[in-house]
């Protein structure tokens, strides 16, 4: 009996001895591990979520960039779709030739191009100037502008033009006009208006945009 005893005692403080060693948590190596796993996904992680972030960011400035290139492209397309054969007033007289391009005109770091356009919206009259605006493209500092003056004579009254920024990044801009059956780098300077027109500018991001004109072929003068 007495060895019995001995036996079954020796058994549960082994059993005992067992539990506590089960339920006594981690080993070092095994909290190691696991911190291991845990900073691996989390990297893996943080680089998924920062190349979502990276082509989030890229495809917002794709997207403005092409929305400031259709702006710029609807103004040019309605300048010269309303295009206006009324030449420069100066000491009375009105210049045949009212459709200007040259690279000395403008302060332009490359060509520039000066005509007269309809529709200057003037509601019901009230602005105290008429609906023919005279207009500007040139290139300064690698940005294409538009310019315009609120009078259709500034050279009269010696004033600023207002000056809009349409595109950045430019590094180019050419003019060509169509005359003769052929396209042409110059206009001749008899005021023969060009059957068509093509300006082309060079982009840093979006490479070389050139965009071609059919002119009125009916030329109304604007006096």
């Amino acid at each position: 009996m007495t060895v019995l005893l001995h036996q079954t005692t020796v058994t549960s403080q082994h059993k005992v001895c067992r539990t506590k060693r089960q339920s006594s948590g981690f080993t070092l190596l095994e909290m190691l591990a696991a911190i291991a796993i845990f900073s691996i996904i989390s990297l893996s992680a943080w680089q998924i979520f920062q190349g979502v972030m990276t082509s989030h960011d890229v495809v917002l400035n794709k997207n403005e960039r092409l929305r400031q290139l259709q702006y710029a492209l609807l103004l040019i397309d309605q300048d010269l779709q309303q295009i206006a054969d009324r030449g420069t007033r100066s000491d009375g007289a009105v210049t045949e030739q009212s459709l200007f391009s040259d690279s000395q005109m403008l302060d332009s770091d490359d060509e520039a191009l000066a005509l007269v356009r309809y529709g200057w919206h003037n509601p019901d009259q009230r602005l105290p100037r008429p609906g023919l605006q005279r207009v500007f493209y040139r290139l300064r500092d690698n940005h294409l502008e538009r310019q315009y003056h609120h009078v259709l004579d500034p050279a009269s009254i010696n004033v600023e033009p207002v000056t809009q920024v349409l595109l950045n990044d430019i590094n180019a801009l050419t003019f060509q006009f169509y005359l003769n059956g052929q396209w042409q780098d110059s206009l001749p300077g008899d005021g023969t208006f060009p059957q068509g027109l093509a300006i082309t500018f060079e982009m840093d991001d979006l490479g070389r945009i050139e965009r071609r004109y059919l002119l009125p072929s009916s030329w109304q003068s604007a006096l």
